[in-house]
């Protein structure tokens, strides 16, 4: 008896201190408290549960605790511990709960009832919590859920994501009825119903988190129904949105959700509510029909999917990490419409197949192929045919994709592409290529520039980004053309290339009848233009050509070379100092600026013409001498400013060329050079300063002259004179002349008046006809009070210098007459009156002969 009172006695001391413990308010707080939170803290990371309070009795328990994320609870009531059994009334409250470090005011307050055992029990409750009110009922058995029962009446959905701990991506208002009177495993039963209305985006939020730029005015609801048939969760309903709407044909679901199958229709009837979301200016509108099978633990296992919004039809489909895409028939005008891309084709139909099986390790192949006609009104260019045919096969590999042989042919262009690499994963490029150019013109709009002729190059391509590298040769030219392009940096290399070959392709006359071009450009950069360059080239032009277009004449054969060394370009400035020698003469330019940003030009020139009789095709006559002259040329689009001096013909000519207007002055100048330079008869000594404005469009002007110290050299007219009038020009000096005259095309209209002590010559509305080269002047010489009129007429290189009946001539053969007719002097008024009436009736042979010959 004292052996089992000493066994019994440790065991009521246990069984104590164990009721001590559990059920009196020190030791559930003290000892107990601590080890149910440290079990539900390793339980339940998140949000973090704590008990605050813990009072145990025997049958009887009160217990308080909050939740981190300002969750408060409580539950108290009868507890049988032998049993497990429970009877506990509980209440969950909250004014706020935090996310992300912000309070989302929920005001939730909740009460209900939970009884039964730890294997088998029912909870309900009922309250108000999200702005909304709620009840629900669930039952437990053999720990496994068997009906629940649950309804909220538009719960704020901002507030029911803070309280699961999601960022608030969206607002509205949350209808939510559950009633699953059977979750038997074996034989459930049961619907559901999600509504959600006035739904708004947090674009802000997702503007932050994702990056994507929603419209203000993006709205959205939902409507899904599901029921419980079997071992299955089948839902329907629709995801309607400003933008778009998803028709949710079928989705079937295990009860619980980790595989997924369905069925849906999307419809976009506004893609370009999408642009900031994609990057991307979209048109139109796209629906699209698909199915999809999900397992939540291994993501999309199968997914189908095809449209017909772009004609034809379009498919893709994926599997277990595998893809297949069929384009059949496809619209390319209705994919550049969609993509806002100008619709150069104006009709066209794309097809293609391709197939990755393994996405991961991105390897497949693909075949596309498409055929058309291309747009005449978007490209603005006459073409004999605007069909177009494209096609390209190749093999997708580690993410690279390998096209062995792609084309691009139309009726003026043949482009080929073979050993072409293109990776998906870096971006990066190569190609090698061949094209075949039949008509230029037809890339004027994109080159910006008016091209012809045809065109064959080879190369090859590289690009990764915005490196880009690109060498191109071609012998379409005649000689060679060597291009290398890499990263803004240029070389071009020449080698014999036919002038009038690049000429006849940059859309100019036909102005070289031969010419070849060596040159070499080294671009450090393309923007802005930076670089060196060479070019020589030596030919002949094509004066046919010149004369019929710009109304020149340089002869029947024209040769030039032209030379530039070492030029320099600076910020698309471009620097040089070109030589160009001629068959008439040379042009150096000692500096020469051009502007290519607003295409001005700045230049210093010499031209030196060593042999003026070279000029007579182009000025249409003989000319002697040389000549030499510099100055400035300045231009810029609508403006010519040429400035020239010339130290010649023994004084000093200036001209001022400002578009079509030419002002010429000139000071000291020699008439004996300037007649010799006329190749014209030396018939006048002496020192002239000339004025001249006239106008190259409209080919009229006047000028002026005035002539010091003149001196008529020994000419016919000298001889006439002395003939006549016993007066030897020759020594008279004319202290002052004065010419002027106008200048209308070819017929030049012009005076002069000059006189000396004794004698006084006058040349009124004198006539040279500069493109016949002939001359109508009538000459008055007044001499001791005795006038004499001479008429110079025809080849102004020889004219024919007559006498005209007048003046003192007239006189004298009238005296003549009266002594032969009347044999005795008379008065010189009747005389004129009866020579008037009978003089030709009367005169004898021998003065008739006499009168031919003097007078005109």
């Amino acid at each position: 008896m004292k052996k089992l009172l000493y066994i019994l006695l440790p065991l009521v001391a246990i069984v104590v201190a164990i009721f001590a413990i559990v059920f009196t308010p020190f030791g559930s707080n003290k000892i107990l408290k601590p080890i149910v939170n440290s079990i539900i803290d390793k339980k339940l990371k998140e949000p973090k549960v704590t008990i605050t309070k813990l009072d145990s009795k025997y049958g009887y328990i009160d217990l308080e605790g909050n939740a981190s994320n300002g969750i408060k609870f409580r539950a108290k009531g009868d507890v049988d511990y032998f049993k497990k059994s429970f009877d506990l009334n509980y209440n969950l409250n909250a004014k706020s709960v935090k996310v992300e470090n912000k309070d989302i005011f929920v005001k939730m307050d909740i009460g209900g009832q939970a009884v039964g055992t730890i294997k088998n029990f029912g909870v309900n409750g009922e309250g108000r919590a999200f702005d909304s009110p709620l009840d629900y009922k669930f039952i437990i058995k053999d720990n496994k859920p068997q009906e629940i029962n649950a309804n909220v009446n538009g719960a704020k959905l901002y507030k029911v994501f803070a309280l699961a701990n999601i960022p608030p991506y969206a607002d509205g208002y949350a209808f939510v009825n559950v009633n699953m009177p059977s979750l038997d495993i074996k034989n459930p039963s049961g619907k559901g119903h999600l509504e959600i209305r006035e739904g708004r985006f947090n674009r802000a939020l997702i503007k932050k988190k994702f990056n994507i730029a929603l419209k203000k005015d993006e709205k959205f609801s939902a409507n899904i129904d599901s029921i419980v048939a079997k071992k299955f969760i089948i839902s329907k309903g629709t995801i309607d949105t400003t933008t778009a709407k998803l028709n949710i044909k079928k989705v079937t679901s295990t009860l619980d959700f980790l595989v997924s199958k369905g069925y849906f229709d999307l419809n976009i009837n506004k893609l370009s509510r999408l642009n900031s979301i994609v990057k991307q200016n979209l048109k139109g509108k796209l629906k699209l029909d698909g199915a999809f099978y999900v397992n939540a633990k291994k993501g999309i296992k199968q997914a189908n999917i095809k449209t017909k919004s772009f004609g034809g039809l379009t498919k893709v489909f994926y599997s277990n990490n595998s893809i297949k895409a069929t384009l059949k028939s496809v619209s390319i005008p209705k994919v550049l419409y969609t993509i806002s891309q100008p619709r150069y084709v104006k009709s066209g139909l794309l097809n293609a197949n391709i197939a990755v099986p393994n996405l991961q390790k991105l390897n497949g192949s693909f075949k596309i192929k498409s055929s058309g006609v291309l747009n005449p009104k978007m490209l603005k260019i006459k073409l004999p045919s605007y069909k177009y045919s494209i096609s390209s096969k190749g093999s997708l590999k580690n993410g690279t994709i390998y096209a062995k042989q792609s084309s691009l042919i139309t009726n003026f262009a043949k482009v080929y592409l073979s050993n072409t690499k293109y990776s998906l994963l870096t971006k990066a490029l190569s190609s090698n290529y061949s094209a075949n150019i039949k008509e230029l013109a037809a890339l004027n709009k994109i080159t910006g520039a008016k091209l012809r002729g045809a065109l064959k190059a080879t190369g090859k391509i590289k690009q990764q980004g915005a490196n880009v590298d690109l060498s191109a040769f071609s012998k379409s030219l005649g000689g060679s053309v060597k291009l290398h392009y890499q990263n803004g940096r240029l070389n071009v290399k020449l080698n014999k290339v036919l002038a009038p070959k690049l000429l006849y392709m940059a859309y100019q006359p036909h102005l070289l009848n031969s010419g070849i071009v060596n040159g070499v450009v080294k671009l450090s950069s393309t923007k802005p233009l930076n670089g060196l360059f060479s070019i020589a080239s030596k030919g002949s032009l094509d004066t046919k050509t010149l004369q019929k277009l710009y109304k020149i004449n340089l002869g029947k054969k024209f040769a030039y070379a032209l030379n530039v060394k070492d030029g320099v370009i600076k910020k698309g400035v471009v620097i040089a100092k070109p030589t160009i020698n001629t068959t008439i003469g040379s042009v150096k330019f000692s500096k020469l600026v051009y502007n290519t940003k607003n295409s001005s030009l700045k230049a210093k020139y010499l031209v030196n013409i060593d042999d003026l009789a070279k000029l007579e095709p182009l000025v249409k006559q003989k000319l002697n001498g040389k000549f030499d002259l510099s100055g400035d040329i300045k231009y810029s689009p609508n403006n010519l400013l040429v400035t020239g001096i010339a130290n010649e013909l023994g004084g000093t000519i200036n001209f001022i060329l400002h578009n079509n207007k030419l002002l010429l002055d000139g000071a000291g100048l020699s008439v004996i050079k300037v007649t010799n330079m006329l190749n014209y008869p030396k018939f006048l000594d002496a020192v002239a300063k000339v004025h001249f404005d006239y106008n190259t469009k409209s080919k009229k002007g006047k000028f002026s002259a005035n002539l010091n110290d003149a001196r008529f050299l020994n000419s016919q007219l000298v001889v006439l004179l002395k003939q006549y009038a016993h007066f030897d020009l020759s020594k008279e000096l004319f202290s002052n002349a004065k010419i002027d005259g106008v200048i209308d095309n070819s017929l030049i209209i012009f005076n002069l008046k000059t006189d000396s002590q004794r004698t006084k010559i006058t040349i009124k509305n004198g006539k040279i006809d500069t493109k016949n080269q002939r001359i109508d002047a009538k000459v008055s010489f007044v001499y001791n009070g005795n006038d004499y009129q001479f008429r110079v007429v025809g080849d102004i290189k020889n004219p024919k210098i007559k006498p005209v009946f007048g003046g003192y001539l007239k006189r004298k053969v009238i005296e003549k007459v009266e002594e032969k007719v009347l044999g005795k002097k008379v008065d010189k008024e009747k005389l004129e009156q009866k020579a008037k009436e009978k003089i030709k009736k009367v005169i004898p042979k021998e003065v008739k002969g006499l009168l031919q010959n003097l007078i005109h």
